[in-house]
């Protein structure tokens, strides 16, 4: 377990490299230097949990994950005619990805309670980096015009980090949000303090209207459940503030949290998802094969520009029905209803946060962004008891 130890801090500091290192393998098939770290700790853990003959632990949470990305296969082997070989493996690639992401929970919560707390530690210091980050693009590189030929949106004026969309940003820095103000109630610690402004700031930077409502929503649950009223009030008041300080700049259509175009843009892809949906409503058309169903349905043509916005909808409830039908969509469901059953009681933290991004999957596909899913895993495996 040392080894794992080890790698596993190493893993850590490679989650700020964010989307700035990417791995183009072809066939639409992009690997990040946290794919490949986590798929390197994964695979030592069950070598280990095999020389030692050990039982995997919290099989509860286990079996859903296994009934949900066994959906998932079938459902890419169902629709293997409708893919071309190269679609079939792009798709089943990604797949394994999430297996993999969703491993690091049981790798956790193996960890004895000292690392644990020194992997909550080493989060605040991950998290200042990606909000520090944030800060330094916000200044000095405002723009993402200039890779917009890569697929990135040509998002301006706003935050967006290392994760290059203020959305995915918004949503991440939420959590981090969260995560400081547990820490903060419990310590009262001046340095966790000056990292809360610095990570709310954030939040406000990005002008992301889906991170404001997670922030509003699941701040407000964390409050509550702590008995601490009194800051949701607080919150509400800055929060209302900076919005009508900003809104003189809201004639600049990028941070205009009244803009139409994004909106316009966000339900249509909500219909196309329930149109292929209502087509293939059982087992869907293949996990993660959503951008080939849209070329075939023509709401994409294959000559056009790249877009990273091709591969799912904007929301994560739809992407699951779209891809994997209404068996998929079941014991997705199941996974977090457990998720949520087994820590519902005193761990207000988790269950904001799951809440929270439940939220912010209704506007992006956050339930399967990576920055996202390594984040929850983490947290809900440091609350599991092992």
């Amino acid at each position: 377990m040392d080894v794992l130890r080890k790698i596993f801090i190493l893993v850590l500091f490679l989650f700020p490299m964010g989307e700035i290192v990417r791995i183009d393998l072809g066939n639409n098939i992009i690997v990040k230097p946290l794919d490949i770290g986590l798929g390197l700790i994964v695979f030592l853990w069950l070598m280990f949990k095999f020389k030692k003959s050990e039982e995997i632990k919290q099989k509860s949470i286990l079996v859903p994950i296994l009934l949900f990305a066994g959906s998932a296969c079938f459902s890419l082997i169902i629709n293997y005619f409708s893919l071309s070989l190269n679609q079939f493996f792009a798709s089943f690639a990604y797949l394994i990805r999430w297996i993999i992401y969703a491993g690091i929970f049981f790798v956790v919560i193996d960890f004895d309670s000292q690392f644990k707390k020194r992997i909550s530690s080493l989060l605040i210091i991950v998290g200042s980096l990606v909000v520090g980050l944030g800060y330094v693009q916000y200044f000095f590189y405002p723009s993402l015009k200039e890779l917009f030929y890569l697929g990135w949106d040509e998002h301006m004026h706003r935050m967006f980090s290392v994760f290059l969309d203020p959305n995915f940003a918004g949503a991440f820095f939420v959590l981090f949000f969260l995560f400081l103000v547990n820490i903060f109630l419990k310590k009262k610690n001046t340095l966790i303090g000056l990292l809360l402004i610095l990570a709310l700031g954030a939040i406000f930077l990005t002008f992301s209207r889906s991170a404001l409502i997670m922030l509003i929503v699941s701040s407000g649950m964390l409050f509550v459940l702590l008995n601490k009223k009194i800051w949701m009030g607080l919150l509400l008041g800055i929060t209302l503030l900076v919005l009508v300080i900003s809104s003189r700049y809201f004639s600049v259509e990028n941070i205009n949290l009244f803009r139409v175009v994004s909106t316009e843009a966000r339900i249509e892809t909500s219909r196309n998802a329930i149109k292929i949906t209502q087509d293939h409503p059982v087992f869907g058309v293949g996990f993660n094969s959503y951008r080939y169903a849209q070329i075939r349905y023509g709401f994409r043509n294959i000559a056009s520009s790249i877009s990273h916005a091709d591969a799912s909808p904007d929301n994560s409830f739809l992407f699951v029905m779209a891809t994997s039908g209404l068996v998929g969509f079941i014991f997705f469901v199941f996974l977090w209803f457990r998720i949520l059953k087994y820590n519902v009681k005193n761990n207000p933290l988790l269950l904001s946060s799951v809440i929270g991004v439940f939220i912010s999957s209704l506007f992006i596909n956050s339930l399967f962004y990576t920055g996202i899913m390594f984040w929850l895993w983490v947290i809900i495996g440091l609350k599991e008891k092992s």
